[in-house]
């Protein structure tokens, strides 16, 4: 017999001894028809497997066919596999949660008004937060990307003041500079950046200290007269204010 005509005659056979199996327990009683439930469901789905076309080969369907009751040696040897099936189990329930959780940190990271996480990933995984930092994480590596690819051309095309609007509206001010403050710690020393974007940048040093060797990923490869001007740009409301705070305590003469 061809493969096909293996699958076709196994399903047949499967099927017919199915019709059996569920016509001799719809004579028993209801609390007995309960127990054999998981059964049932185990039955239908090695049926729906032989519906269509199968990845078995030729030899595997002909050592199915050698069975009395192909559908019944398969379900006990599915019990026998049970362990594995439950560990199936913890697994799906497991990424479920985990599904849930993601997909929470993401709408909650994904809006620019939330602050940067606050943890280490040591500090996370101890508190159980991996989603959070996980969401935050890839949420500043996208705000690097951002400026990579539009930050270096709005420069140049005059338009610089209203992409920083729009990165800032996108993924929130403290983000955005802290991006830059990473890319400003990996060139230290240079002299092209000026001192307000140097002090906006030390405001966030203590974070880059505890990210590590993950501040890389949050750098951006644009010039740093670019990263300077941005920085600035994000530090004069502060630095406003500081002036106007400072001018209040003085006293008069």
């Amino acid at each position: 017999m061809t493969k096909e005509q293996l699958e076709n005659k196994l399903y047949e056979r499967m099927s017919a001894e199915n019709k059996t199996f569920l016509a001799d327990l719809k004579t028993k009683s209801a609390d007995e028809i309960i127990s054999h439930a998981y059964e049932i469901t185990c039955r239908d789905n090695f049926l729906m497997l032989f519906e269509y076309e199968t990845s078995l080969n030729q030899r595997q369907l002909e050592v199915l066919m050698e069975f009395d009751h192909p559908l019944e040696a398969l379900f006990d040897d599915w019990i026998n596999r049970d362990s594995d099936e439950m560990d199936r189990f913890r697994d799906s329930v497991e990424a479920c949660a985990d599904d849930i959780l993601k997909d929470r940190a993401e709408k909650k990271y994904g809006d620019p008004a939330q602050p940067l996480y606050g943890k280490s990933w040591q500090e996370a995984y101890v508190c159980d937060e991996l989603p959070e930092w996980r969401a935050d994480h890839r949420r500043s590596e996208e705000c690097a990307r951002a400026f990579q690819k539009e930050g270096g051309p709005a420069y140049h095309e005059k338009t610089f003041p209203a992409f920083l609007q729009k990165w800032v509206d996108t993924f929130g001010k403290e983000r955005c500079m802290f991006v830059l403050a990473c890319t400003m710690r990996q060139r230290a020393g240079d002299a092209r950046f000026y001192l307000p974007a140097r002090e906006a940048a030390a405001k966030f040093k203590e974070r880059i200290e505890w990210v590590g060797s993950r501040a890389n990923d949050y750098t951006v490869d644009t010039h740093s007269c670019i990263v300077n001007a941005a920085m600035e740009q994000f530090a004069k409301p502060e630095r406003s204010v500081e002036r106007k705070t400072v001018k209040k305590d003085t006293p008069e003469r």
